[in-house]
């Protein structure tokens, strides 16, 4: 069963981008597909390298607003991802390398430290959400890194 504006896009991602909720009421595959396009291209990657997650079923006008009767969403949302991220592969080129968290505010910090506390090994970045004001041509530049356990930061 198909549940629009949840999870679309690559069965073999390389990079998850995780948003809270699509701000509509049910969009069509056309839509998710025009959605997958766009934020590849921002993040500078192939559409098929990408998967979208939103914590949260489609609702209009509740922009970055999460209710307490939405937080069983995000967990079902935040483990689903980690059983994609944990899903054994033979070639570990075609694993998850990172996990992009669109909005540096509201809950989505918050959902970036789940997601580093279940699944340390993969790279997390908080991103301006796809929808913001267009920062370095409209690219996601990451606002904050969430490095995996033991990797040294990269001075700049």
């Amino acid at each position: 069963m198909r549940h629009a504006g949840r999870e679309f896009g690559s069965d073999r991602p390389k990079v998850v981008y995780v948003a809270l909720r699509w701000n509509d009421l049910k969009p069509s595959s056309d839509q998710e597909q025009r959605m997958i396009r766009s934020v590849a291209q921002k993040l500078e990657m192939l559409p098929g390298d990408l998967r979208i997650y939103n914590l949260c079923p489609p609702q209009r006008g509740r922009g970055m607003n999460l209710s307490v009767d939405e937080l069983e969403h995000v967990e079902q949302t935040v483990r689903r991802i980690k059983a994609r991220v944990e899903k054994p592969r033979v070639d570990t080129s075609e694993s998850v390398r990172r996990i992009v968290v669109g909005g540096r505010s509201g809950p989505m910090p918050l959902v970036a430290l789940l997601l580093k506390l279940f699944v340390p090994r993969v790279r997390i970045e908080i991103c301006n959400h796809h929808k913001a004001r267009a920062v370095n041509g409209g690219s996601l530049s990451p606002v904050r890194v969430l490095r995996p356990h033991g990797a040294t930061p990269v001075r700049s």
